[in-house]
């Protein structure tokens, strides 16, 4: 089973959010902020990170930035969210969903990214995807 990794600091989305990604069988982690995220990631890495991209103490902008300089954890799956029209330039992030999120599409981009993710490590490796 994989896990996600679910922030926000609106709580009602995180709580839609969690049901959503429970429904779809995966196991859910969450937090409110980028730095209690990072904390939980460190603690035991997750397969998918889906954050808010502006919240307080640390953004989700932030939050991806130091998560792909961890070493032998930056191929993480990470999904920027936000309410902003278009994503940020400067972040290196794997997929990008506008708010309100439909929770199908939040459930087809995990999957894809979480097949990706699979592919590219076998064939970083060597083998076959």
């Amino acid at each position: 089973m994989a896990t996600v990794l679910l922030v926000d600091d609106d709580a009602e989305a995180l709580d839609a959010w969690s049901a959503v990604c429970a429904a779809g069988g995966y196991e859910v982690k969450t937090a409110l902020d980028g730095k209690s995220a990072l904390a939980q990631f460190m603690a035991a890495p997750v397969d998918v990170v889906v954050a808010d991209w502006r919240m307080p103490v640390m953004s989700g902008s932030e939050l991806c930035h130091r998560l792909r300089t961890l070493p032998g954890l930056a191929d993480v799956a990470f999904i920027l969210v936000s309410g902003e029209p278009s994503p940020p330039a400067f972040v290196s992030f794997d997929g990008f969903l506008r708010k309100p999120v439909d929770g199908a599409i939040l459930l087809a981009t995990m999957r894809r990214l979480l097949d990706d993710h699979v592919t590219h490590r076998a064939l970083q490796r060597g083998g076959q995807p």
